[in-house]
């Protein structure tokens, strides 16, 4: 079957009546897993956050940043994207969990790519007899868990794993909003570092765990377990550690572990020099090769690549970035064949008389690249048997 992201569902029958259960974007077929891959890293989507306001207006209105900044990862299609806590913001108004949740679960079925997601403190809020962390369990699933990518591990942490009393809001602020790993947490990490013998080991969490959280609490607390993670991290060598939650970007090396904050997709800014964006990670013959758009720490600013789709066989990619980017373009057209005009077609897939075409273009910095479908003179009865075959079924 083509390469692409499926959606599950599971059908039960019983005694004459019908159940089913769909989870969208549920399974990743791919034709293999190699040593070279990239990941985006992206941090506090924020989903019903007024902050924003502050920084733009109208692109806070309707989510359209957090939209916006989907867009460009599809466009760039990582193997797949890691996104490290407060996707919601929770902290204003009764039942605000309700209606964010659902949002935010929405706006990530965009994704053209697999995501994986760990908690941050505005995920997990209790108030008004509502906890965030419920609404986290029914749409997206356990607070901490591990993946495995290849011969590369993945830790998804909870960093916000506070006692319910202690992620009490009086009056809309929260006690405390800073790290907290549970002794329970810390011991399940231990044993599956102890347990993983990966090629490249990384860790996501929502507070980097190298700042204490001490002024995020009424109460001065500390970030509990801080220190202990971080002797978890030196002693098994975890290669890379990805955090959110201050709203700007950091890198941060330390006994060869490399500490990675990434700025806001959509949110208030931490620093002066900080602006909304994503990280691309890109790992090449296993080893870690990039991870910052530009030198020292920063992350690629969103608003910045741009695509436009003209008709159904001509899209205009604009990139303002200050690097060459590798884009991947979807057309939806007639069955047929077509060459592709300033692009490689990589994929076609067929049905019903339609077909979609899967192309991909570099497009150079500070440039502005048109990709056309254009119909070969082959009619489509005449095409083989075998490309009819291979390119059939649609997901």
């Amino acid at each position: 079957m083509p390469e692409e992201l499926y959606n599950l569902t599971i059908v039960i029958e019983r005694n004459g009546y019908s159940f089913h259960c769909t989870e969208p974007r549920a399974v990743s077929v791919v034709e293999k897993i190699s040593d070279t891959f990239s990941f985006v890293h992206a941090s506090d989507f924020h989903i019903g956050d007024p902050r924003g306001i502050g920084v733009n207006i109208k692109e806070t209105i309707r989510w359209k940043a957090a939209k916006k900044s989907i867009e460009e990862i599809n466009l760039l299609h990582p193997d797949f994207v890691i996104i490290s806590g407060d996707l919601v913001y929770g902290q204003y108004y009764p039942f605000e969990y309700t209606r964010e949740y659902k949002k935010c679960y929405e706006i990530l079925q965009s994704f053209d790519v697999p995501t994986f997601l760990c908690p941050g403190n505005h995920d997990g809020y209790f108030k008004f007899r509502e906890d965030g962390f419920n609404f986290w369990k029914e749409y997206f699933g356990p607070l901490y868990y591990s993946f495995d990518y290849g011969n590369y591990h993945f830790l998804a942490v909870n960093s916000y794993d506070w006692p319910p009393y202690a992620r009490i809001t009086l009056l809309f602020i929260p006690l405390n909003w800073g790290g907290y790993i549970s002794d329970e947490q810390l011991k399940w990490i231990e044993k599956d570092l102890m347990e993983n013998d990966a090629n490249l080991t990384f860790m996501f969490m929502h507070h980097n765990p190298l700042w204490d959280t001490k002024r995020n609490s009424l109460l001065g607390n500390e970030y509990y377990n801080r220190k202990e993670i971080l002797s978890l991290i030196y002693e098994y060598d975890v290669d890379a550690v990805m955090a959110g939650h201050v709203h700007y970007d950091n890198i941060t090396v330390i006994n060869g572990t490399i500490f990675i904050t990434t700025t806001t997709v959509a949110s208030s800014l931490g620093k002066d020099d900080a602006y909304w964006g994503y990280r691309l990670i890109e790992i090449e013959n296993g080893s870690i090769a990039s991870y910052n758009y530009r030198e020292p720490e920063y992350s690629i600013p969103s608003y910045h690549l741009n695509i436009t789709y003209e008709n159904d066989y001509t899209a205009i990619v604009e990139n303002e970035l200050e690097r060459d980017m590798i884009c991947h373009l979807k057309f939806v057209v007639p069955s047929g064949e077509y060459d592709a005009k300033n692009g490689e077609i990589i994929m076609e897939r067929e049905r019903n008389g339609r077909a979609e075409i899967y192309v991909k273009t570099v497009v150079e910095k500070k440039s502005r690249k048109e990709v056309i479908l254009i119909q070969s003179s082959v009619p489509t009865d005449r095409l083989s048997l075998y490309s009819r075959q291979r390119f059939q079924n649609l997901a």
